[in-house]
């Protein structure tokens, strides 16, 4: 006879085989959630990280914006001044499918093209659209002329 000596062991093969598929599927698993859960760890992270000169006050005219990466450079974000004195930063990603907001200065509010959703350029509220949460808000602080941004404000108010 000739045979190979783990022949006789059928099911130790399906049951190594069904393992490995097992394992595989829960690798995928896991990878799928942590995928899943990137776009919540910059609000985690931004919690702990010091605030960021973002421009020169002068830079931007009332009305006028600037884009940036904050806390991270994969984190896209808005930067608006809504009078001579005031401005606002806000997350770039609309908070219904992560689609990039645009500045709408005539309107004051922001626009999300993918879904037709709308939010309030002075607080992040949602205004019309599918997205039910407000943009994530980041603090703005004027030091000698720069602007400034922090960690996310967990409350949408002034």
């Amino acid at each position: 006879m000739n045979q190979h000596p783990n022949t006789h062991r059928h099911g130790s093969s399906k049951s190594s085989r069904r393992e490995f598929a097992k394992f595989l599927g829960c690798a995928v698993m896991a990878g799928a959630g942590v995928a899943a859960a990137r776009p919540l760890l910059p609000v985690t992270l931004a919690k702990s990280l010091a605030p960021v000169a973002i421009a020169q006050a002068s830079e931007i005219p009332v009305g006028g914006y600037k884009l940036f990466r904050y806390p991270t450079k994969d984190d896209p974000c808005i930067l608006v001044r809504l009078e001579a004195d005031r401005f606002a930063a806000y997350s770039q990603r609309c908070t219904h499918l992560m689609c990039p907001i645009h500045f709408q200065a005539e309107k004051r509010q922001f626009y999300c093209p993918c879904h037709e959703g709308f939010f309030n350029a002075e607080d992040g509220s949602v205004l019309a659209g599918p997205p039910r949460r407000p943009l994530p808000r980041y603090a703005v602080e004027l030091r000698e002329g720069q602007v400034w941004v922090g960690p996310e404000q967990h409350e949408n108010n002034g």
